[in-house]
């Protein structure tokens, strides 16, 4: 147990820095791609606005008239073509002179990929683009922001190749500091099952002495009411020593099973068909659906008692004059054992909750029948030691169904 706390420690801690980190790389990353674009439209809307060119102060001077926001350096760093065409999309003139890359010819080509697509904005290759209509047809005005695109790949894959240097380094020293972290848990936990153990053994001298002492009343008096509802009591207060034991022992992780082959619906069988008396004493039936010549390798004590315990917690919980059902099938390699009985004060869903130690649903019907909300913990524990699942759900509120797959 204290291992698997240790691994969900990791993987919560992990997963988080994993999440807070990628959410901080791809804001950054999305940030910074959108001031390119933002960057580029910027430029976009200069030049389409004065037909292709920055517009200068004085026409002889290089002293440019640009929006406040923009750097004085815009105009002799931007690499830009332009393409002019007429009412009828022909070609009217085409103006590379400020870019090496792009020949005129190339500069037609993409104008037509432009006026194909019929966008008055995109992206063609590293070349984003804007058409503006003008009193002679349309402006297509192309600018280079392959240096940009570059710049942000780059920045992309370090933010990558840090975040995983970052999350690797984070592993590592969560993977140290996780066993001092959950030290005082692990220390709280063995003390519990130390607790228990010691309690469970001191619990059954006096016990034993209280259920002798009964039978000697009994023989000198004879048997009433308040002789009777003390050896009830301890049996209850035996029963529930011995279901504590049981699972302070199974949730030793060194414990390992005996394993052996054996006849799985002959098992079954027979730790069921007793029941049947038992269910018909209760005013309820009892069906069994056993699969025949099912031989699985497991814990067979371990087994017969989960198939107990899943008969006598639906035995008791279910609604009188009502039928259980208990069915043993094999499918491809997976063993399926399942119980459904038809109980009150069902919520529908997902019912898991119900293996938890110590819960009961209804505490006055509990008490009634004796449980003390253990039982179905245990049958959770010897599933989980053959490494299995358990699972409880009504479908309709009304029935309750716990399959058990190995």
């Amino acid at each position: 147990m204290i291992k698997k706390l240790q691994r969900k420690f990791i993987i919560i801690a992990v997963s988080s820095v994993v999440l807070v980190i990628l959410v901080i790389a791809t804001f950054i990353n999305v940030l910074n791609y959108g001031q390119i674009g933002r960057h580029a439209d910027a430029i976009l809307t200069v030049l389409s606005e004065n037909d292709g060119h920055f517009p200068k102060h004085n026409k002889h001077k290089n002293d440019y008239k640009l929006p406040p926001k923009m750097s004085p350096e815009v105009p002799f760093s931007t690499r830009f073509f332009i393409v002019k065409l007429d009412d009828n999309e022909n070609v009217i003139s085409v103006d590379t002179g400020k870019i090496s890359a792009i020949s005129a010819s190339k500069a037609v080509k993409a104008a037509e990929k432009v006026l194909k697509n019929r966008k008055e904005t995109g992206l063609i290759q590293n070349y984003k683009y804007v058409v503006t209509e003008k009193d002679y047809g349309k402006l297509i005005v192309f600018v280079d922001c392959e240096r940009d695109i570059e710049m942000f790949r780059f920045f992309l894959l370090d933010s990558i190749y840090i975040s995983i240097a970052a999350l690797s380094a984070v592993f590592v020293l969560v993977l140290i500091f996780s066993k001092k972290a959950i030290a005082p848990i692990a220390e709280s936990y063995e003390k519990q099952k130390q607790f228990i153990t010691d309690a469970s053994h001191e619990l059954k001298t006096p016990l034993a002495i209280i259920g002798t002492s009964t039978e000697v009343l009994e023989m000198d008096y004879g048997e009433n009411q308040w002789t009777k509802s003390i050896r009830n009591q301890v049996d209850r207060l035996s029963d529930l020593v011995s279901n504590l034991v049981s699972l302070t022992r199974m949730d030793e992780e060194k414990n390992n099973l005996e394993k052996i082959d054996f006849s799985l619906s002959d098992a079954v069988f027979e730790n069921a068909a007793p029941f049947k008396r038992v269910a018909e004493a209760n005013g309820k039936r009892l069906e069994l659906e056993i699969e025949k010549n099912i031989s699985y390798c497991a814990n067979e004590p371990l087994l017969r008692q989960l198939v107990s315990i899943l008969l006598d917690n639906a035995i008791k919980y279910a609604r009188d004059n009502s039928e259980i059902k208990l069915s043993l099938k094999k499918q491809g390699k997976r063993y399926i054992l399942e119980i459904t009985n038809q109980s009150e004060h069902l919520k529908q869903g997902n019912l898991d909750i119900f293996f938890e130690r110590f819960y009961r649903a209804d505490s006055s019907r509990n008490s009634s029948t004796g449980g003390y909300g253990i039982g179905l913990s245990i049958a959770k524990a010897i599933v989980k030691k053959h490494k299995g699942k358990i699972t409880a759900q009504s479908p309709d509120g009304k029935n309750l169904i716990i399959t058990a797959i190995f």
